[in-house]
């Protein structure tokens, strides 16, 4: 790599970077960006005049700093902090530009150096980024521990027991719509029972509210002499309402229809003669 000055040696090793197809992703576990960190620890260490040796050798870029004294480390440090404050805004959103801030970030905890990243960048794209960074940290962080807050035996147990709590107020709720209906069949029942034959099939005919389906089978009437105060209107509609049900309603169907058959014969008889 050429000479930089001070404040663009950050983005000329980016450049490099982009130019050779270096790995910039941020926690690769397939290279770890080994190439690219090793680049800009060392360009960062020649920026303070640190002499960095075993440099392709280095497993992790922070094996580059193991020979530092306390003062060269924290200049490295400062010297990659300047420039990121140098960087272009066309790096803003770049994989480069997070990378290194990971590798940085926090610095008093992670090199044991005192800064203030956010107050040092600030201002610049590194700090727009810094900031986008820590908010989707935070946010995966109050995702994570509302996951370990809903996935804790106690909040599992809460939930088994509102389920269990639910199914039997479902099931009671159930069993009481059941009884209602069950009573209210019973009281229907009951009233279709008092009327007499004539009005019981006057009310199968003409309430199409009525189910013809909860009869009792021995309120179906099953005699022809029950048809005889039927009138004809109220049997026509009788058999549209009947439809194809099968069993007694088939029965009552066919016997209204012989009548219907017998009293139009004899209509005709009548014409005749």
């Amino acid at each position: 790599m050429t000479s930089h000055d001070t404040g663009g040696w950050l983005d000329a090793v980016l450049v490099d970077a982009r130019d050779a197809r270096w790995c910039t992703r941020p926690y690769c576990t397939t290279c770890g960006c080994l190439e690219f960190r090793r680049a800009f620890w060392s360009a960062a260490a020649h920026q303070v005049g640190v002499r960095v040796t075993g440099q392709q050798s280095a497993c992790h870029p922070r094996d580059l700093l193991e020979g530092f004294s306390a003062g060269e480390h924290e200049a490295t440090v400062r010297a990659l902090v300047a420039g990121l404050r140098h960087l272009l805004p066309e790096w803003r959103g770049t994989d480069a530009l997070r990378t290194i801030i990971i590798d940085l970030h926090p610095p008093l905890i992670t090199h044991g150096v005192l800064i203030d990243l956010a107050t040092e960048l600030s201002g610049t794209p590194a700090s727009e980024e810094l900031a986008r960074m820590e908010a989707h940290d935070q946010s995966v962080r109050v995702e994570r521990a509302r996951r370990e807050a809903y996935e804790s035996p106690e909040a599992a147990e809460e939930r088994k027991r509102v389920m269990r709590t639910d199914k039997a107020r479902a099931h009671s709720l159930r069993q009481s719509q059941t009884l209602k209906r069950n009573t209210e069949r019973l009281e229907l029942l009951a009233a279709l029972a008092r009327l007499s034959v004539v009005e019981r099939l006057s009310r199968f005919a003409t309430d199409s509210a009525f189910n013809l389906d909860c009869v009792s089978p021995n309120l179906i009437p099953e005699q022809e002499g029950d048809l005889v105060d039927l009138e004809t209107p109220t049997a026509v509609a009788l058999i549209e309402r009947i439809g194809r049900r099968k069993g007694e309603w088939g029965r009552l169907r066919r016997m209204v229809e012989q009548r219907l058959k017998a009293e139009s014969e004899s209509r005709s008889s009548e014409v005749h003669e």
